[in-house]
This record gives C-alpha cells, sequence and structure tokens, in this order.
C-alpha cells in the first residue's frame, strides 16, 4: 500500500528510550494527519531484517489510497518475544518497543563503540594531552578553514581553577599568621605562573586562550559589536573579590595595590609582624591588572558566566573571522584599552575552530565541539544532583534576560528525522544519541523565572543561535506533547 505522490506529505518521527529504563517509544506525526480520525486498521510490526518498523492504515474514505510507512529503527536490542504496543492519539501515532538491555548499557555500549563515536558524550577535559601528542598545531576558523594563528602552537595547559582564594583559604587559613599568609602569596604565584603569554596556550572547557601576538594581524579588527563602555550595570564581584579602583591603577603604573585594604583590615593577631615582612608581603599583592582580573576569576571561560564572575569593569568583544565574519570567539576590554584585550588575550570558542585545515578530520581535536553541545555540557555541570533546575540566561554585555530553561531529564536518548511513505528508509546505520531534555522559554517575564536556581551570561550572538536551535528541536515532538506550563518542551544534544 503507497500513497498518492500528489498527497505525500513529509513525517516527522522522534524515537525516545530513557537511561536504565529497557523501553523505546515512537513519536510519529505530520502537520496535517489526526490519526485518531483518520487511520483506520492502524498495523505496526517490526522488519528485523531491514531494521524497519512498518505501520499502515487505510484512510477514513474508500476514495482514499491505503497508507505505509517505513520507519528506520536505531540500533539497539530489541526484546523479540515481546509484542509491539502501538496507538492513534488526536496528533501523533505512539509506538512502544521492549528492549532486552537498556540503551546505556555497557554490553550495548560495546557492540556499537565505532559507530557510536560521533554520538557519544563529549568529553572536554583530555584535550590539552591530546594537543601536546600532536607536536604542534595551526588553528582555523572551522566554516571557512582560514588559518587564525601565526605560529605554530606547540605549549598546552589546563586553565586553573577559578576558585584559588577559597580553596587556599578552605587550607590555609584567611589570616596572614595562617602559615605567614600562605594562602595569599600561592594564589598570587599561581595567578602570575598563569597569565597570557606568546607561544602558551591555555584551554578550559569550553575555549582556547591564546595571546593576541599569535593570532594574524587582523583578526583583532574584525569585531562582531562592542558594548555600552565600561560601566556596564552588570553583577558585582562577589565578598571575596573587590572592584579595581580606576584612579590608584593610573597612579601605580596599572598595577593593583592592595596594601590599603589589608592595613585597615588585619587583625590585631598580626599587629606584632615585623615591618620587613609587611612589606615583602605588601609587595608579593601587587598584581597588573590583567592579572588582578584573572585572578577575580571573570576571565576564566566566557563562554558561559556565572553571575559572581562577571564584572562590570569589563566590556566583552565579540570577535569574527577575518575570512567569513563568522563568530570565533571573544576579548575583555576595559577603560582606557581602545578596544585591546585587558590582559593580551582572546578567548576562542572551540566550537568555532578547528586543529586542521579540513574539518572533521581524525587530526581536527575539536571535531566534536557544537556550541550546542558546549552549553548543554556546562548546563548539565550546574545542574549536577538537581531533580529539576532553572537557569535563567542573559546577555554578557547588557545583562538583560536572552530566555529561560529547566532541566527536566539529563538522562535521555533519542533520534530523530523526516520520512517519505514512498521511500524505503534504511535505519542499519543509525544510533541514539545522549541528550537533555528541557523546558524553554523567551518569554523572560512569565511566572517560571520567579524561581531561578542560577543566572548564566553568554554572548547575544551565542544567545540567539540557542534560541533557534531550541525552537527546532521542539518541533521533532507533537503539539500535545510539546508544551508544558506554557513553555516547549525541547531537548539538546550532550
Amino acid at each position: 500500500m503507497e500513497q498518492n505522490p500528489k498527497t505525500e506529505r513529509k513525517w516527522r518521527y522522534t524515537w525516545e528510550a530513557q537511561s536504565h529504563s529497557p523501553n523505546l517509544r515512537l513519536f510519529l506525526f505530520d502537520s496535517e494527519t489526526n490519526p485518531k480520525s483518520h487511520c483506520k486498521s492502524l498495523n505496526v510490526s517490526v522488519l528485523p531484517e531491514k531494521s524497519q518498523l512498518l505501520v499502515t492504515w487505510i484512510g477514513c474514505s474508500e476514495a482514499e489510497d491505503g497508507v505505509s510507512l517505513r520507519v528506520p529503527v536505531p540500533r539497539v536490542l530489541l526484546d523479540a518475544e515481546s509484542p509491539v504496543k502501538f496507538k492513534a492519539l488526536d496528533d501523533h501515532i505512539e509506538v512502544r518497543l521492549v528492549l532486552l538491555l537498556p540503551v546505556d548499557h555497557p554490553l550495548v555500549s560495546g557492540l556499537v563503540t565505532e559507530d557510536r563515536e560521533k554520538s557519544a558524550p563529549l568529553v572536554m577535559d583530555c584535550d590539552v594531552k591530546t594537543l601536546t601528542l600532536m607536536g604542534g598545531v595551526h588553528l582555523h576558523c572551522k566554516k571557512c578553514s582560514v588559518r587564525l594563528t601565526k605560529r605554530v602552537l606547540f605549549e598546552f595547559s589546563e586553565m586553573p581553577s577559578v576558585n584559588w582564594r577559597e580553596s587556599a583559604d578552605n587550607w590555609f587559613g584567611t589570616c596572614c599568621c595562617s602559615f605567614g599568609g600562605i594562602s595569599e602569596k600561592m594564589v598570587v604565584k599561581y595567578t602570575n605562573s598563569y597569565a597570557c603569554s606568546s607561544g602558551l596556550c591555555l584551554l578550559s572547557a569550553a575555549t582556547v586562550l591564546l595571546s593576541e601576538d599569535d593570532l594574524v594581524e587582523c583578526v583583532l579588527s574584525d569585531k562582531i559589536g562592542t558594548g555600552p563602555g565600561c560601566d556596564l550595570g552588570g553583577v558585582e564581584l562577589g565578598s571575596r573579590r573587590s572592584e579595581v579602583d580606576t584612579e590608584s591603577l593610573h597612579e601605580n603604573g596599572g598595577e593593583v595595590d592592595d596594601s590599603r585594604d589589608k592595613a585597615s583590615s588585619v587583625p590585631e593577631c598580626c599587629l606584632h609582624d615585623s615591618s620587613d615582612s609587611g612589606q615583602s608581603f605588601q609587595s608579593d599583592q601587587k598584581l597588573t591588572l590583567d592579572k588582578k582580573l584573572l585572578l577575580d576569576g571573570f576571565l576564566e571561560d566566557v563562554f558561559m558566566a556565572k553571575a559572581s564572575n562577571v564584572s562590570k569593569n569589563v566590556e566583552w568583544i565579540e570577535m569574527a573571522c577575518p575570512e567569513c565574519s563568522s563568530p570565533i570567539g571573544a576579548y575583555p576590554s576595559g577603560c582606557g584599552s581602545n578596544d585591546k584585550p585587558i590582559d593580551g588575550g582572546v578567548r576562542l570558542f572551540k566550537c568555532y575552530v578547528s586543529t586542521s585545515s579540513a574539518t572533521g578530520e581524525s587530526s581536527d581535536v575539536f571535531r566534536k565541539y557544537t556550541l550546542e553541545r558546549m552549553f548543554t555540557n556546562q548546563l548539565v555541570e550546574c545542574a549536577k544532583e538537581e531533580l529539576s533546575f532553572h537557569v535563567l540566561v542573559k546577555d554578557l554585555t547588557t545583562k538583560s534576560p536572552l530566555f529561560q530553561i529547566i532541566v527536566l531529564n539529563p538522562n535521555s536518548w533519542s533520534l530523530t528525522g523526516l520520512l517519505c511513505s514512498s521511500k524505503d528508509e534504511g535505519g542499519s546505520t543509525l544510533e541514539l544519541s545522549p541528550i537533555v531534555k528541557v523546558l524553554f522559554s523567551s518569554d523572560c517575564k512569565s511566572s517560571l523565572v520567579k524561581k531561578v536556581d542560577e543566572e548564566v551570561y553568554i554572548l547575544k550572538g551565542q544567545g540567539e543561535e540557542l534560541i533557534e536551535l531550541l525552537t527546532n528541536a521542539s518541533k521533532f515532538l507533537p503539539s500535545s506533547c510539546a508544551y508544558l506550563q506554557g513553555s516547549l518542551v525541547s531537548s539538546m544534544h550532550l
């Protein structure tokens, strides 16, 4: 039974499975059919030799032709003895299959290790080792393959934690009597050792930090846009992070001198220290502006910054590829910097750069990185051990809300696609991909925004791209399943 080509329509299908659950569910629908009314004699059967699901029905009138749809089945271990369950609803056909093992079971993963490389969860902590073993690389724009670096990069290091002060205080205490003020001294030494320098490439989960001297000369001049100035009205730094006094910066030649603050806050137990040791301690605490800002943390990973790491004294300028004008990263600017990087460094986003001139090759260390996967991984990291997690995403430059997102289920698997009734769709090579089910809304004035677990800041261009991705992903669910509490049910790939 084949549908008349003149009346043939595109059908959307979505396979879904939950981790640790031996069930696989299919949503099958188009924009015009009401299966409950239009699909008479509905029948569903599995064609294991073709890895397909055959769905057939007869139209509601004798004049209509029968319909036959072949839906590709992802590579899973089906229980052949369990019956296929299906039903016709108002806006979709739902099918349930039973699995021998859950999709994330180690035995299932072992059977399809090679085929599942592209859909495997993104691992973002092994890039330093991989790049070091390559013996030197250039960075290229992922979209047009133009080379972005002047020289070959050989030295790679992981960007250190932004919580240096907190960690040091936990070990040694906050008083300068504790091991002779070793807490503050150790933190300053770490800061000095990780300043931007030519030839050194620092990597975080989502960004590559390079000295501007290592980039082709025209990159910084091709910025996408700037913010409204130095005072952006952003979130103040936390109590342990002090704002930079710009007047003292000019007086001290760009150095930050904490001696005045320390003199007023020295406890009585520390007054017995000799003047020599006090001078030595104060000398150690002098940091240039770029190192002070690095110490405060908000220059580490601008891709998705938490509220505690955002300063009103720093303006982030988005960078574009000099060849194709697509976004490639950003850099921090401030008062009197003439739109130059405060710390002499630029942050390239891994989803926009490549270590190979031919994008997608095995020599491209960042080939698995996409904007969607980078954002999703950091979102899940924030939401660890939470049943649901509500995030308000704001524009890093203007601090205005972009969208809100609630993590519903971080342990799901999915496969989506389009099919025509006249095509014999194959499914032998298709795999389920790990996803995060979310609730999404670009209306930040709704009642959902009253309960926010975390505020994060991203650049406007990336925010708009994510809104489009979330909106498109929601279209692969029927209307009856695509809305909850007035917001869209969507998903993002891990």
